[in-house]
């Protein structure tokens, strides 16, 4: 019993010698690879993209262009990388319109009118209300942090920048051709950016920035898609984004049948 003090303050020095231990971060998987293979790389992305079922989010989206500079209140919802709506809010709130991709069919609702679009003419209502094309099936994946046409890509080299913090990865589209670049962080491997060139011109670019947890998954706060031969670009700033929470069934149909989804 004249032990138990003593053995007690031995404890007590033991446990606070621990706590004040710093932290010690897991290494990236990658770090206990002798080598990084461009398969592991991409194998890496496909896994994160088919990881992220579902997003909602409230926006602040910025266009930008040579003749137009504007800011709207957005909500995106995305499905599976394959269908999105993305609601538009004007300076008060009021609802401005609707677009949703979703099956391989881009519909603009608008809500005033009460009047659905579809083909040719939602290209048009978006330039008009937006400033800009967006073709949902190429750049729907860019808005949850991954690859467009992924499945497409194969790599022809990689090598790591100057400093060592930034992994580089050439691919070639097998269907279209044209050339895609990434820069990955060497420390994540997330990506960081992308370049789309075909036959010498820049087609689009992105970056994926302020990446922040979400989860289980990084996910980048701040997405900005460049037009650079438009001179037109897009930044799309989340707050609050919610992962694989479910989504309504009916959150990319609208009720009217699909004969109704032309101009009237």
């Amino acid at each position: 019993m004249k032990n138990y003090p003593s053995l007690l303050k031995l404890l007590l020095i033991i446990f606070v010698l621990i706590g004040c231990q710093p932290r010690v971060e897991p290494l990236a998987p990658h770090y206990l690879k002798d080598a990084i293979s461009t398969d592991y790389i991409l194998e890496r992305l496909q896994d994160r993209a088919e990881k992220i079922k579902n997003l909602k989010s409230f926006t602040r989206t910025t266009f930008l262009g040579p003749k137009l500079k504007q800011s709207f209140r957005q909500t995106l919802l995305v499905q599976n990388a394959k269908s999105i709506r993305v609601d538009t809010y004007g300076l008060f709130g009021q609802a401005m319109g609707v677009f949703t991709f979703h099956e391989g069919r881009t519909v603009f609702l608008d809500p005033k009118k009460g009047k659905y679009y579809s083909g040719a003419e939602v290209e048009s209502i978006m330039e008009r209300m937006l400033g800009t094309r967006l073709d949902f099936s190429e750049h729907l994946r860019i808005f949850i942090g991954s690859i467009p046409r992924l499945e497409f890509l194969s790599a022809v080299d990689a090598r790591l920048n100057s400093d060592s913090t930034q992994y580089i990865l050439r691919l070639m589209d097998r269907q279209r051709g044209g050339e895609v670049t990434i820069w990955f962080s060497a420390q994540t491997l997330l990506p960081l950016e992308m370049k789309r060139k075909l036959g010498g011109r820049s087609i689009y670019s992105v970056a994926w920035q302020d990446y922040a947890k979400i989860g289980d998954h990084d996910f980048p706060h701040l997405v900005t898609l460049s037009f650079p031969e438009k001179q037109e670009i897009i930044r799309v700033k989340y707050k609050n984004p919610v992962i694989n929470q479910g989504l309504p069934a009916e959150t990319f149909q609208f009720r009217e049948p699909v004969s109704f989804l032309q101009n009237k």
